[in-house]
């Protein structure tokens, strides 16, 4: 929790404006490409400031809800959906969970989704 004003993605937003808006078109060649990648980064690393948890919640909840377990409570967030996605990933190898295809594709759906909408908003499958 940011102890004082400016939030880490007031932080972000004001860097990534300076660099599209005030550096960028002083730039040409590889220096402004960098500049742009710099600039998507920062973009990036906010919306998973803001999304990232609820996406990762999310994810947790529907591979409990497939499997039908919960997380192993000693492992940390991340290694908890990591053993759920290899979990899912070898019933979906060994044929497991062939007779619930369908919630494994609405699950891996909405995981896509969710991870997109952080990565690049503007893909144009999100629009559809």
């Amino acid at each position: 929790m940011p102890q004082d004003r400016a939030t880490a993605a007031e932080l972000l937003a004001g860097v990534r404006a300076f660099l599209r808006n005030e550096a960028l078109p002083q730039l040409q060649g590889a220096s402004a490409y960098k500049c742009r990648v710099a600039a998507n980064i920062l973009a990036i690393v906010g919306r998973e400031l803001e999304q990232g948890a609820a996406a990762d919640r999310a994810e947790l909840a529907g591979l409990e809800r497939l499997l039908g377990k919960s997380a192993d409570s000693e492992l940390t967030p991340e290694a908890a959906l990591d053993a759920l996605n290899a979990e899912l990933c070898a019933g979906i190898r060994s044929g497991a969970l062939d007779s619930r295809r369908r919630d494994v594709l609405a699950l891996v759906r909405d995981t896509v989704r969710a991870k997109l909408l952080i990565a690049n908003p503007e893909y144009p499958a999100l629009r559809e």
